[in-house]
């Protein structure tokens, strides 16, 4: 069996794994598509700390300087008795690692970073996937059919259980 060149890539989720997956592929020479069910960019959310490594992820990404523009600069925390008086002081590295950002924030981010070499689809996602020889069929829940060579699911744990099962149309493996 003859394999071709893995070029065309969907992921499922424009949260922040998609786009940061996306990222790295359209810098290789690939062809990204994200494909997110929310109708546009999901704001606000928990926040996201960076410290040691995701930092150098950030520099290498040239995100860095982007991020900490957005950063939400917590201080530190300071513990007062029933005086007023500061008995403790607790960094706020502690809490925050190096960096923190909100979630909704970072999103916004790497979309900027990424629109130009990504295809995002909004207000949609995957209903059915079928193992092809050459790729993958994706049947989108709005009934558009595409093919690709890869699909990632980056769409989070809590939405894993709505993925659908994979068809096949020959009995060869994945």
């Amino acid at each position: 069996m003859t394999h071709h060149p893995i070029r065309t890539v969907l992921i499922s989720g424009a949260s922040v794994a998609g786009p940061s997956l996306a990222f790295w592929l359209s810098r290789y020479g690939f062809q990204p598509t994200i494909v997110e069910r929310a109708r546009q960019l999901r704001e606000g959310g928990y926040a996201v700390d960076f410290r040691g490594t995701s930092m150098e992820a950030l520099r290498r990404m040239e995100l860095l300087d982007a991020v900490k523009a957005e950063a939400t600069n917590m201080g530190d925390m300071y513990y007062v008795d029933r005086h007023d008086r500061e008995v403790a002081t607790m960094p706020a590295a502690a809490f925050s690692g190096e960096l923190e950002i909100m979630r909704g924030d970072l999103a916004r981010i790497l979309y900027d970073a990424t629109k130009a070499g990504a295809e995002y689809i909004f207000g949609d996602s995957i209903a059915e996937l079928t193992d092809l020889d050459d790729g993958v069929e994706v049947r989108f829940e709005s009934g558009r059919v595409r093919s690709f060579d890869l699909v990632i699911g980056a769409d989070g744990l809590h939405l894993c259980a709505d993925w659908p099962s994979v068809r096949r149309s020959s009995s060869s493996a994945i």
